[in-house]
């Protein structure tokens, strides 16, 4: 006689936010069907309820201890709450700011709603998985939502180009993440990760069980960004929709970042000798690179396609050190790059005209006169990305490496120092334009190849819609509050590390 295993009730806590996220994706879907969602600001308004809603139930469902649930393929516990809420923070401010871009850009159709609440269900999931396959399975509900959604400004070759280099290059990804996943289970009889880390002292012979964890970190590599599984970023971050940007440039990040900790200290303590070596090349490449390749774009998103690929080798550095420390520090610091990386954004969505996607530094110069509100809010945040005091960005990069530098790694800390310096160089390009250089009708020198010569011919950007200006506000908000008063974040943090 077969045993059936059924689900209680008490196992469900870990997904009943993520079900009230699936069921206003639904719900948004109906609204459409029946003729009620053509102003995008309705299904806009809806969708945002549902994620407070979700919200709610994720803080009133807040473990003090780690809930299993699924026959221990879900373990929910304070780390993967907070990454969850972050996500639906990042959600909340991405339809906040959606509508009004949609409507400047002429994109009609509203699955673009449901399919950003359909990959936020998978950015909260993957934080509580504790098995490889269902790893594979959560990436790929966070990434297809998302190969659709670059595609999504259908008139725009620019952003069928960006979709069709995403789902390639995430196809060989997730081909590669099973790839590995089936030589880790050839090596150790199982997918589980308490199971991979139980056999990992038994084995004779590790030369499968590497080579599946390095395909499978190869495989994260390229969902990461990497350095030099990164070269999608730059074509994908300038052809997407400026809001669908806004929302994977942060949240991507934090989810993916958040269950490759998992994984790697959940099932491979044991070879931290192996992937620590490999991460500490990957970061170093990933920082240099992607900091020297920024140093010259005149495109916004562009600099922030590459701005990215660094904050990524920083980010890397928290994986090396692989303490509970820096761990907390990661998830700082995957937060303070979040807040300033969709106020950007938000404001780059604002700024776009009907048929281009996109802001360059010719477009900025002098907007500090005409919108001083705005130079405001990305000066902010430019500072954050840099790392300057007082914003979030500098004690989140000086938290970061102190651990690191904790950890025994002094030589890897100094070139990540020297890279921080490298990058508010290209940060800085953008204050000065927004704030020393003449703006478009003012009165400049004559002399043809001047650069002043061009600015009076540059696009006149249109006003920020308030929608696209809160989110810059809230934005802004944040990154000072963590950069001033970071006590009871850090506090909730070091209590519910990885």
């Amino acid at each position: 006689m077969q045993n059936y295993t059924i689900v209680q009730i008490g196992q469900l806590t870990p997904i009943l936010p993520v079900g009230v996220v699936l069921a206003t994706a639904l719900v948004l879907v109906l609204i459409d069907a029946f003729g009620y969602g053509r102003r995008g600001t309705t299904i806009a308004g809806v969708g945002m309820v549902g994620v407070a809603l979700s919200a709610i139930a994720l803080v009133a469902s807040f473990p003090v201890h780690s809930v299993s649930g699924f026959g221990g393929a879900l373990r929910y516990d304070g780390f993967s709450a907070l990454v969850g809420l972050a996500v639906l923070l990042l959600l909340f401010l991405t339809l906040l700011m959606s509508p009004p871009f949609l409507r400047r850009m002429r994109i009609r159709g509203y699955e673009y709603y449901p399919l950003l609440l359909l990959s936020a269900s998978g950015m909260m999931l993957l934080p509580m998985m504790r098995e490889l396959i269902s790893v594979v399975v959560g990436i790929e509900l966070v990434s297809i939502p998302l190969y659709i959604l670059a595609g999504y400004n259908r008139r725009s070759e620019e952003s069928k180009e960006a979709a069709l280099k995403y789902f390639l290059l995430g196809a060989f990804a997730s081909a590669i993440l099973l790839y590995g996943a089936a030589f880790i289970y050839g090596s150790t009889g199982s997918l589980w990760l308490m199971g991979i880390a139980d056999a990992i002292p038994l084995l004779s012979d590790r030369w499968m069980l590497l080579l599946g964890l390095g395909l499978f970190l190869v495989g994260f590599g390229f969902k990461v960004a990497l350095f030099p599984f990164h070269v999608w970023v730059p074509d994908v971050y300038e052809g997407s929709p400026s809001t669908v940007v806004a929302f994977m440039s942060g949240a991507v990040k934090l989810a993916l970042f958040a269950v490759l900790i998992k994984v790697l200290l959940g099932g491979f303590a044991d070879l931290d000798a192996f992937w620590k070596v490999l991460f500490i090349w990957l970061s170093a490449a990933t920082m240099l690179g992607g900091n020297l390749l920024a140093l010259h774009q005149m495109s916004l998103k562009r600099l922030l396609a590459y701005s990215t690929i660094a904050h990524s080798g920083y980010l890397a550095l928290g994986v090396v050190a692989a303490t509970p420390q820096a761990t907390s520090a990661m998830l700082f610091y995957l937060l303070a790059y979040a807040a300033a990386a969709i106020g950007v954004f938000a404001i780059i969505a604002a700024l776009v005209g009907p048929h281009r996607d996109d802001v360059d530094m010719d477009d900025v110069r002098g907007i500090a006169r005409t919108q001083p509100g705005v130079a405001f809010l990305v000066t902010v945040m430019m500072l954050s990305l840099a790392g300057i005091p007082p914003t979030a960005g500098f004690l989140a990069k000086f938290y970061l490496f102190w651990e690191v530098y904790q950890a025994g790694y002094i030589g890897l800390v100094i070139f990540a120092i020297v890279n921080s310096m490298i990058s508010v160089y290209y940060y800085l390009r953008v204050i000065m334009a927004m704030y020393l250089l003449p703006a478009p009708g003012e009165e400049v020198p004559s002399s043809p190849g001047s650069d002043e010569a061009a600015v009076g011919t540059a696009r006149v950007l249109p006003a920020v819609a308030w929608h696209q200006y809160l989110v810059g506000v809230v934005s802004v908000l944040i990154i000072l509050a963590m950069g001033v008063v970071p006590g009871l974040l850090l506090y909730l943090l070091n209590t519910y590390h990885a």
